[in-house]
């Protein structure tokens, strides 16, 4: 097909996708319409070489297949293109947001030409996947330690992958991955740097918040994700104010909210500068930047990045 449209969540798996459809082939120009437009896109993919060889475009970003906005001019050029596609052209659109059918550029590639949709992958095809990996390098490893590795990844696969890989470099050669070395190794910094960012931002730490923030990136943590443990944090220290306005003792506070009491002396600690509007204020704050970037109205970690700005100034 000359016109693909795939959309997924997962690098790796997008990834895996593109090399079927490129193949062997060298000839491919990749695009990032959040830096280049579609203009820039289409007029590439016009271009015919000498030697007429087949070339392949690659367009990360196109998130206007589903809940990104287009402009009226993009949607005419796209829908001309789409009726004169490039005999010697494949373009290959990558969206990482819910496709959204109803739009007449979605459905018509969807109807003419291919749409790729990748799910996430389940828990237990994350499991297999790494362990055939492990397998397939010759690495011996219990079911256990994957499963570890697959749990303290968030159930991610692009996370988990990346645990294997460390853990195949460190081991340098193949042999038996000891559990023990897998739970040293595997990032405990992905939960650990999630709580070590809560903190960070509850405690106005605006370097540490952006710096913490950038290793999540890097991560590929899901910034949803983040803003739960966000408002879960945030949350708890506004019911623990409340309560305590309501000059309510602290094994009362204990019983009501089921904290341990190492829970509550950690809370009682970050609540101290904050007032009871503040706390109701940035929660407010964190279920509109939720629902903005669940309905592809911003940029993910640009609208977490905003929000640490406000909260730590």
């Amino acid at each position: 097909m000359k016109i693909n449209l795939i959309s997924g969540e997962s690098y790796l798996l997008v990834n895996e996708k593109i090399n079927d459809i490129v193949g062997l082939s060298k000839n491919v120009t990749t695009f990032d319409l959040s830096q280049s437009t579609l203009e820039d896109v289409l007029i590439e993919a016009g271009y015919v070489s000498m030697f007429e060889e087949e070339k392949y475009i690659v367009i990360k970003n196109a998130n206007f297949f589903g809940t990104d906005k287009i402009k009226d001019s993009d949607t005419d050029i796209l829908l001309n293109y789409f009726e004169h596609p490039s005999d010697n052209t494949t373009l290959i659109f990558i969206c990482s947001t819910k496709l959204d059918l109803r739009k007449k550029i979605t459905k018509i590639v969807k109807d003419k030409f291919n749409l790729i949709n990748i799910p996430n992958l389940k828990y237990y095809e994350i499991e297999n996947r790494a362990m055939e990996t492990f397998k397939k390098n010759g690495f011996k490893i219990e079911t256990d330690t994957v499963k570890y590795l697959v749990q303290n990844s968030l159930n991610n696969f692009d996370l988990t992958m990346n645990e294997v890989e460390k853990i195949m470099l460190f081991y340098n050669e193949p042999g038996y991955v000891k559990y023990e070395d897998a739970v040293n190794i595997a990032a405990k910094s992905i939960n650990t740097n999630n709580f070590l960012f809560v903190d960070a931002v509850v405690e106005g730490d605006l370097e540490k918040s952006l710096e913490l923030l950038n290793d999540l990136k890097i991560m590929k943590v899901e910034p949803t994700i983040i803003l739960s443990l966000l408002a879960r944090d945030f949350r708890i220290m506004l019911q623990i104010k409340t309560l305590q306005n309501e000059e309510k003792r602290e094994y009362e506070i204990l019983s009501e909210l089921g904290l341990q009491d190492w829970q509550l002396n950690k809370y009682l600690n970050k609540i101290f500068p904050f007032k009871i509007k503040e706390l109701e204020s940035i929660l407010i704050k964190i279920a509109d930047i939720d629902l903005s970037i669940k309905t592809g109205k911003v940029d993910k970690y640009t609208a977490l990045e905003l929000f640490i700005l406000d909260v730590c100034e």
